[in-house]
């Protein structure tokens, strides 16, 4: 490298010194590489995931299955997002778990600048503003006005570290498809636009909705037809990739929690007080782009423009539009950013004026100057950051209470296998703040430290039981949360909610408050095992293991799937129903001899004893797999374990949906066998998985093929082999215009 060339760089590599010394000033070096079980938020509570992918997954070459731990099984990572947790599984292999955990909890943090950066340059936007968007997207992670929505440093801790690495993947996506839409091909460039598509997708869902929205902002520089084909190309192939786990998800998607958000829809929501300084240079920004006429900065204005129409009119429902907002600030940095460099001119001024420095030099240090500033004003500012860093990577084993914590699982370790209930826990004013030992949410991963299961896990969203537990949840705690947006709850009822333990095969309670461990202890289906100061723990008396003949005839209800739900609902609120199932009935022949309800008799439904002396034996429980023995053949057995279409059965007709959220098989021999298998949506997606890897497979080895014989031909005629062209028939940093590279950052932009 020439010296003009070091000296071209260095302003960039300062400003990256810059960044990443202001981001490990947050996240000290001596947290992340301590052997401590990260805690925090959600954070802490998603060891159970990828325990579960490391421990039972993988190594039956999965990434998603059945996991017994939550909810009384629900579908693993089947929708929820496996990349982030497959990262974690490969480095475990070379690290330390927790070390490997919460590295890739931190990847997308870190990624953030370098793939803004890589945008910038990809898209050939003159310097200084590439180096400059990845000050300004350091400014963005350090945004302390929300800690839910995603791709900040607060939300990441909150356990949104999928979505982080997504949203990073985003525009180093945008910045390689933009290089790719110039000049189409199937060659190496077409390949990672490809594999970079399935990595983000496949760490969150929503940041690949807002890609949908987002990529056709970049015809509007690459109006070609050869370009919308590429785009329609990279799409096809990047589904497939993902096809072994997006067509179940979509297929499946009803027998999910399915929230009910309130979209936001205030000004103050869209545009916090803390981000108004950077939306007014952001402005400047956007001036000094019209003015300039810059082309280039077409997909940007798309961006902001389309997050902003998709803020205000985006319909309550599934996908709340707080989660597009992140996208639509760090547009506005990103446009603060282009009118940061404007500022160059009279920083120049400044610095001639004051130090007598040439005009190069002052161009050559106005970008680490600005990355300082901002780092420092940064450092200064953050309240909320530096501690909630600390303390999630300080680990459960760094907080005050680990020793309770620990005590308290050793014991239910030492307990028979069986579900766990959990009181909730209000907060800090309780005098059973489960926050104390890491996260509210401390008590979900009971199924990582121990043998048993617990009823509650961060995936909430991923399973149909979920709304039943919560109902569960607000019966047995003084302030339940009601997490599932959308179900009718009712008030405090412990009698009712031992009750719905009984009957969802749920042998243990763990209790805080005074006012609920009063009432338990008052109800003689309970047997208080264990204290462990403010906390209680109970066996609950009368369960009936995980399957149980009827004891009355169940009744059929037609309905389609998306009302079940609330007609469950209201099943499961009337206690006197209980002892009458319903079933689902979808026409099939085994369920004709059952009688039909409507949904308004689901509270009353008629009761016809079973009369059968019969019962069940043998049972046996493993991850995927449950068997039994019965005396009851051709009686309705009631498994108290969450439907989902991959199960089937053998030696049983069924299984069917029973209420309120569980199965039913009606056996045809003594032995039956339920698995976790296959549907067809599983099958096809395996296939197209395939064929897409065939084919990028085949595609490296024909450009590797066709770079072999450029070279040996050229080294045959010329003596000497050209430089290997990987990415493209241009590479990634030509400029087509010139043929040569184009201006390194240091440089400021031209009139």
């Amino acid at each position: 490298m020439s010296k003009g060339s070091i000296w071209d760089w260095l302003p960039t590599l300062l400003a990256f010194l810059a960044i990443y010394a202001t981001l490990l000033i947050f996240y000290r070096p001596d947290l992340l590489f301590s052997l401590t079980t990260t805690a925090g938020g959600d954070t802490g509570a998603h060891h159970y995931p990828a325990q579960y992918l490391i421990q039972e997954l993988l190594p039956n070459f999965r990434l998603t299955g059945w996991a017994p731990g939550w909810y009384a099984g629900m579908p693993m990572l089947t929708f929820y997002f496996p990349f982030p947790f497959l990262l974690i599984a490969i480095l475990d292999w070379f690290i330390p778990y927790q070390i490997a955990f919460k590295i890739v909890t931190v990847l997308g943090v870190f990624a953030l600048p370098a793939t803004v950066y890589a945008m910038g340059r990809l898209w050939r936007v003159r310097r200084p503003f590439p180096v400059l968007a990845a000050v300004f997207a350091l400014a963005f992670l350090l945004m302390e006005s929300y800690s839910i929505y995603g791709a900040n440093i607060l939300s990441t801790l909150a356990g949104e570290f999928g979505y982080m690495l997504s949203f990073a993947l985003v525009f180093l996506f945008l910045g390689t498809m933009y290089r790719g839409m110039e000049k189409p091909g199937f060659n190496m460039l077409f390949v990672l636009n490809c594999l970079i598509l399935m990595a983000l997708t496949l760490s969150h869902i929503v940041t690949t909705i807002v890609l949908v929205c987002l990529v056709p902002g970049l015809l509007l520089v690459n109006r070609r037809w050869r370009s919308l084909g590429y785009l329609a190309s990279v799409g096809a192939v990047g589904f497939c990739l993902t096809a072994f786990w997006s067509l179940p998800f979509a297929a499946n998607l009803k027998w999910t929690a399915h929230m009910a958000w309130n979209q936001l829809d205030s000004i103050k929501d869209l545009l916090p007080t803390a981000i108004l300084p950077v939306a007014a240079l952001g402005l400047i920004g956007i001036a000094y782009a019209v003015a300039r006429k810059e082309r280039r900065l077409l997909p940007l204005a798309w961006i902001t423009f389309v997050t902003l129409v998709l803020f205000w009119v985006m319909p309550d429902g599934r996908l709340w539009n707080a989660r597009i907002l992140p996208f639509f600030y760090i547009s506005l940095h990103l446009w603060a950013a282009y009118g940061a460099a404007w500022l160059i001119r009279p920083f120049m001024v400044m610095i001639r004026d004051l130090f007598r420095l040439r005009g190069v030099t002052a161009r050559r240090i106005y970008v680490p100057v600005v990355a300082v500033v901002v780092g420092a004003i940064l450092v200064i500012t953050s309240t909320t950051a530096a501690g909630w860093i600390k303390w999630n990577y300080s680990g459960y084993e760094g907080k005050p209470a680990w020793s309770q914590y620990k005590e308290i699982n050793d014991f239910f370790d030492t307990l028979t296998p069986g579900r766990v209930m959990i009181e909730h826990s209000g907060g800090s004013g309780d005098a059973g703040n489960i926050d104390a030992f890491g996260t509210p949410r401390a008590f979900e991963i009971i199924p990582y430290w121990t043998r048993l299961d617990t009823m509650e896990g961060t995936l909430m969203e991923a399973s149909y039981t979920a709304a039943f537990h919560f109902i569960n949840q607000a019966e047995l705690s003084d302030k339940p949360s009601r997490a599932i947006i959308g179900v009718d709850y009712p008030n405090l009822d412990v009698p009712r909610g031992i009750t719905h333990l009984q009957l969802m095969n749920i042998p243990y309670l763990l209790t805080h408050s005074e006012v609920v461990t009063e009432q338990v202890m008052a109800d003689p289906r309970t047997e208080l095992l264990a204290e462990f100061g403010v906390y209680n723990i109970f066996r609950i008396s009368g369960s009936s293991g995980y399957v149980e003949v009827m004891k009355n005839e169940p009744v059929a209800l037609k309905v389609e799937a998306g009302e079940w739900r609330d007609i469950a609902n209201a099943w499961y609120l009337e206690e006197s129903a209980l002892d009458v199932p319903m079933v689902w009935d979808r026409g099939e022949d085994a369920l004709s001899g059952f009688v039909n309800i409507t949904p308004d008799q689901a509270t009353s439904p008629p009761i016809a004893p079973i009369n059968t002396e019969g019962h069940v034996t043998n049972e046996r429980l493993e991850n995927e797999k449950l068997t039994f023995d019965t005396t009851a053949v051709g009686e309705p057995h009631w498994v108290k374990i969450s439907y989902f279409p991959n199960w089937h059965v053998e030696g049983a007709e069924g299984p069917f949906l029973a209420s309120p959220s569980m199965m039913m098989v009606i056996p045809t021999q003594s032995h039956v066998t339920l698995y976790y298998g296959r549907t067809a949506a599983n099958t096809v997606g395996q296939v197209l998985e395939v064929l897409a890897w065939a084919l990028l497979l085949g595609l490296t080895i024909w450009r590797i093929v066709l770079w072999r014989r450029r070279r040996c031909l050229a080294g045959a005629v010329e003596g000497s082999a050209p430089p290997l062209e990987d990415l493209g028939d241009e590479g990634l940093v030509t400029d087509p215009t010139t043929g040569g590279t184009p201006p390194d950052d240091g440089e400021p932009p031209r009139d």
